[in-house]
């Protein structure tokens, strides 16, 4: 008998535990606020209404330890850094081209110059 009680007693034990467990990973709702915190609710009415459409269907948002959110900013550093190099480096080749074009136009100046005093000096000299 003293048996019987001891199993009964732990059955009774592991199903409390059990039960428990279930309780407190019962349906949790789950929404961001306008603040961008994440809340929960034990219920849908404790759910502000603007913020209904979010649990539906709920989406589980990744959690980050501190070493992948350091890793993700760094990430988007470089990748932020690297827009910056490419625009400045496109700005330069932009300002050599028009820098190139300068030097162009002023030498075609020079040598319409040199030949127009050419020519005038073979008019003047016959």
């Amino acid at each position: 008998m003293k048996l019987r009680t001891t199993v009964s007693l732990s059955v009774l034990a592991a199903l409390s535990v059990l039960a428990l467990s279930v309780a407190s990973h019962a349906e949790r709702f789950r929404y961001m606020d306008s603040s961008g915190n994440i809340r929960f609710a034990e219920s849908i009415d404790q759910v502000p209404r603007q913020y209904r459409q979010q649990i539906y269907p709920p989406t589980p948002t990744p959690v980050l330890d501190k070493r992948a959110q350091a890793e993700l900013r760094r990430k988007q550093e470089r990748e932020e850094s690297r827009k910056l190099h490419e625009e400045r480096e496109k700005r330069r080749e932009a300002e050599k081209r028009k820098h190139d074009l300068e030097l162009q136009r002023q030498r075609e100046e020079r040598e319409l110059r040199r030949r127009e005093e050419a020519s005038s000096l073979i008019r003047s000299g016959r």
